[in-house]
């Protein structure tokens, strides 16, 4: 009888069990949630310069109930990605969230280089009740900006500069961004000698150089001629050296120019130094006949007033 009354009791028990089993997920015929991005589906956002960008998502929920949600980011370039804490979406809400990728080193991939990334929303429970595992994704790609820039280094004279001479001075150029680019607008300025000259300045203009990236260098060096005219005075000089990046001119992007400065020295050219002193040497011989006519001038007077002074003293004398 007591075994009876066991069996009895356990059969009683099974649909109790079963409501419990099935409401631990609600009526999916009166409900249901999702997820996606703000922008758009299969959304492409371009990183800044440093690095970073933010990518805004929402979960929505049409259940009756609220839904614990956790979040899951795989990343690309290898970002680093802000931590989303499991949250309560309420029953019929629509929540909005931020993912933000940063620190990317935008230098060490070319331009335009894509790569996807995904976010994967999954529901922890439904109204305090488990979930059996229910997860949606969403994906998009990031996208490396261009970066340009040059870079300029003036090779030292290694000396002073003659006046009313030429010198090739040497010119390093390094691409500093990360696709191929030209340079443009190159000039030079002297404040303290402008009388010094660069006439193949031009030499520095559209220049193709690549991106270290790839097994490229990323540099490539030139000459440029200064001279320095034959009327030059003796003192220190600066020289300073300018140039753009010809695809930031054209995109009207504004970039400060690469730069770069350097000081020497420019002398009068021995010849004019000798020719000074000839001239000088030749105004003290002038002087020196002068001097010397001037000593002899007198002296010749004094012979004549002798003899007269004796025949003068001899008459004289006779007359006694």
């Amino acid at each position: 009888m007591r075994l009876i009354s066991l069996i009895c009791i356990f059969f009683f028990l099974i649909p109790i069990f079963s409501v419990q089993t099935v409401s631990a997920q609600p009526d999916f015929e009166v409900g249901d949630w999702d997820i996606g991005f703000k922008d758009g589906e299969n959304i492409t956002k371009e990183l800044d310069e440093d690095g970073d960008v933010s990518v805004e998502f929402w979960v929505r929920n049409d259940y009756p109930v609220a839904i614990e949600v956790s979040f899951n980011f795989d990343s690309a370039f290898s970002a680093e990605t802000n931590e989303i804490d499991s949250t309560s979406v309420g029953a019929g809400e629509n929540d909005s969230f931020v993912l933000e990728f940063s620190s990317v080193d935008v230098l060490k991939f070319r331009a335009e280089k894509r790569e996807s990334f995904s976010i994967s929303v999954s529901i922890d429970s439904y109204g305090g009740i488990p979930s059996l595992g229910d997860e949606k994704s969403i994906s998009g790609e990031l996208t490396i900006p261009r970066v340009r820039g040059f870079e300029i280094n003036i090779a030292e004279l290694g000396g002073a500069m003659n006046a009313g001479t030429e010198l090739n001075i040497e010119i390093e150029i390094r691409n500093t961004g990360n696709d191929m680019d030209l340079t443009g607008e190159a000039e030079f300025e002297s404040k303290t000698c402008p009388q010094l000259d660069i006439m193949n300045i031009d030499a520095l203009n559209e220049i193709a150089i690549d991106a270290p990236l790839e097994g490229q260098s990323g540099i490539k060096t030139t000459q440029v001629t200064i001279s320095a005219p034959i009327s030059h005075p003796s003192k220190n000089c600066d020289l300073e050296i300018k140039l753009n990046s010809l695809g930031a001119i054209n995109d009207n992007e504004n970039l400060s120019p690469a730069e770069d400065k350097i000081t020497f020295e420019v002398r009068k050219t021995n010849s004019n130094d000798e020719g000074n002193n000839d001239a000088n040497s030749n105004t003290n011989s002038n002087q020196d006949s002068e001097d010397i006519v001037s000593r002899n001038f007198t002296p010749s007077l004094s012979f004549p007033l002798t003899i007269l002074s004796i025949l003068c003293a001899t008459v004289l004398i006779k007359r006694k």
